[in-house]
């Protein structure tokens, strides 16, 4: 197998004297062409796919597809054209982020964009990852596990594709711009088989055997990877039950979706990375580079069909051109001239334009020309006979930067802060931050070994704003950094915990602690129980001696399909009677809105007037069709 691997890397190209080592020639208008299909492959693979999106999950469909589906056709009809859904939009924003910034934009720049135009119409990975950035968190800790449950689910393997197709045939590049860009939402094997398909679209500008292309990606696949395990299974299977797809379905569905021999903690499901890249090698192996057929084996295996077949009929499309697309496909009304009327309506993503398709084609080409030059490549001749000479050995490195994060600090506890950099060349000098701003009263700087801290007793509480600089001689980022120091937390000095739901059944902590455990954003407590749930849902707290209060912060946590949020928020407080009574003059910060609870994760410090009690707690009618709440913390900030 590595044999058949080495062969494909190198009929990508020869050595050329001009670059320091293998290359690859490829016609600009050639190179420009496959884009283009690309992105008219990947608009008819999501729209085709709606139609079966989530259809197929315990059998998948046996009955032939041969054309669109009259909900697809409505559509179409009703846009005149392509119209954006969460497996092309995400790319649309980022080929405006690389315009802004360039073909290898920061983590910060990427969230930027995020938080600027991704709002609304994202869902498991993507939309954890977009709360946490509400929370002040920064890629790749938006995908870390620890901080984002949905970790493993398929999401980056609906945007994968940009980052490819402005690498033609790097592939090295490629795999691991796909990990880099796929850690905003995902970690670990969840985002293995982005690596893949980037891996294939990369080297499908010069390879057109699907074999192949499976090879080649799973050999930029880590080692050792549940996902090369998924590949050589559906290879295997798929040999020893030759035109029998169903049955190769099958066994993907009983292992990788039902867990039938892996371990307990194998975290997968009908939108899980692992399953939903599974049944893409079943696709793209028995389309066997066909577009009609590759689309109809993605829909027909059911789960998250769109999604495969997005990108693999983009991948399809990139490696024969945009005339292979059949007409059926590309003229869907008769009226049209050109391929899906070359229009896509934006109808998801905030502040962007509606595009044109080759005008969308043509720019994220012009950064993959740039990309090229700046990789060891090259561009030579011109006009018509313009060619792109391209390094196929580039290496992509991550962008230097600090990792971010926001930092609670409580007043008078001793607190040390690392401030962590990620990326840069290995060739680097040397790395150095400059941090510059009013440091909290009692912190100073330290150096400690190549590392910089903050270190010390805050005296008081407030929100610090320092400016850092990270640079390795060559390369500058500035970027502004969050300190909060709380007054102390008196919850942590109360006698008991109080809450609606004391002995919960759903995913989060069992341990009513963890609302006082200073952890804002790991571990979350609900009140799911699946039955009785109650009309109000609360949590607070209970001291033996009476306690001066004026404030609470409440960070709520994630939220799920049945539930998880508060559809109302209000304050009592217990009276000399040990009667519950609402506070006085309640103010809250961000004023609640109803649609942004719905989201979750979010941060709310809410005021009222001075009360002396032995309780308090926040109090709302639970949310969802299964009537619960989720929240990471209430903190309780000492008055005075």
């Amino acid at each position: 197998m590595r044999m058949q691997s080495m062969a494909g890397l190198l009929a990508l190209g020869a050595v050329s004297a001009g670059c320091a080592g293998p290359t690859t020639r490829i016609n600009l208008a050639e190179y420009e062409d496959q884009v283009y299909a690309s992105w008219l492959g990947q608009c008819i693979g999501n729209m085709y796919g709606l139609s079966h999106e989530h259809k197929y999950q315990d059998e998948p469909r046996t009955e032939p597809i041969d054309n669109w589906m009259p909900d697809a056709l409505q559509r179409l009809r009703e846009f005149n054209g392509s119209f954006s859904d969460d497996d092309t939009d995400i790319e649309y924003v980022m080929l405006f982020c690389m315009e802004q910034h360039g073909p290898e934009p920061t983590y910060a720049q990427v969230a930027e964009s995020w938080k600027r135009h991704i709002n609304n119409h994202i869902w498991v990975a993507n939309r954890s990852a977009r709360d946490l950035m509400n929370l002040g968190y920064l890629p790749p800790l938006t995908g870390r596990k620890d901080l984002n449950e949905n970790w493993y689910q398929i999401d980056p393997q609906l945007v994968c594709e940009i980052w490819a197709v402005t690498t033609p045939g790097m592939i090295r590049y490629a795999a691991a711009k796909a990990d880099w860009a796929a850690k905003v939402t995902n970690d670990d094997y969840g985002t293995h088989p982005t690596i893949w398909y980037n891996a294939m679209y990369a080297a499908a500008f010069r390879e057109q055997n699907v074999e192949r292309l499976c090879q080649i990606g799973y050999e930029q696949v880590p080692p050792g990877s549940v996902f090369r395990t998924a590949i050589d299974d559906v290879r295997q299977w798929k040999q020893e039950h030759g035109d029998d797809w169903v049955a190769v379905r099958e066994k993907i569905k009983r292992k990788y979706h039902d867990r039938e021999g892996l371990t307990p903690d194998f975290a997968t499901g009908y939108v899980g990375a692992i399953l939903n890249g599974a049944l893409g090698v079943l696709a793209l192996l028995y389309g066997e580079g066909d577009f009609e057929k590759t689309m109809n084996y993605a829909c027909m295996a059911g789960y998250d069909a769109d999604n495969q077949c997005a990108t693999l009929a983009g991948l399809v499309a990139l490696m024969h051109g945009s005339a292979s697309i059949p007409r059926k496909y590309t003229h869907v009304l008769p009226e049209w001239t050109d391929p899906l009327n070359d229009f896509y309506k934006n109808r998801t993503r905030d502040g962007l334009p509606d595009g044109r398709l080759m005008d969308m084609a043509r720019r994220t080409a012009a950064i993959g020309r740039r990309l090229v030059t700046e990789t060891g490549g090259r561009v030579e001749q011109a006009g018509d006979r313009e060619v792109l000479v391209i390094n196929t050995q580039a290496e992509f490195f991550a962008p230097l930067e600090v990792r971010l994060f926001p930092i609670h600090l409580d007043a008078g506890q001793p607190a040390t802060v690392e401030i962590e950099v990620i990326g840069g060349r290995p060739t680097s000098r040397g790395v150095d931050v400059i941090l510059a701003g009013a440091l909290p009263p009692g912190m100073q700087t330290q150096r400690r070994g190549n590392r910089k801290v903050l270190t010390g007793v805050p005296r008081e509480a407030g929100q610090y704003e320092l400016a850092t600089t990270v640079f390795d001689g060559s390369i500058r980022r500035e970027q502004q950094l969050s300190i909060f120091v709380h007054r102390p937390n008196e919850a942590r000095s109360a006698s008991r915990v109080l809450a609606a739901v004391t002995n919960p059944g759903g995913g989060g902590s069992r341990n009513l602690e963890t609302l006082r455990d200073g952890d804002l954003s790991i571990r979350h407590y609900d009140s799911f129980t699946g039955a009785d749930t109650p009309a109000e849902d609360f949590y607070g707290y209970e001291w033996k001696e009476p306690i001066a209060l004026s404030s609470l912060l409440l960070y709520t946590g994630p939220v799920f399909q049945d539930g998880g949020w508060f559809e109302t928020l209000d304050v009592q407080y217990q009276g000399q009677d040990g009667r519950w009574q609402p506070v006085a003059g309640l103010e809250c910060l961000p004023r609640f809105d109803l649609e942004a609870a719905r989201q979750g994760r979010r941060q709310y410090a809410l005021s009222f007037r001075p009360i002396t009690t032995t309780a308090i707690r926040v109090i709302g009618r639970p949310g969802g069709s299964a009537c619960f709440t989720s929240v990471y913390e209430l903190v309780v900030p000492r008055w005075r």
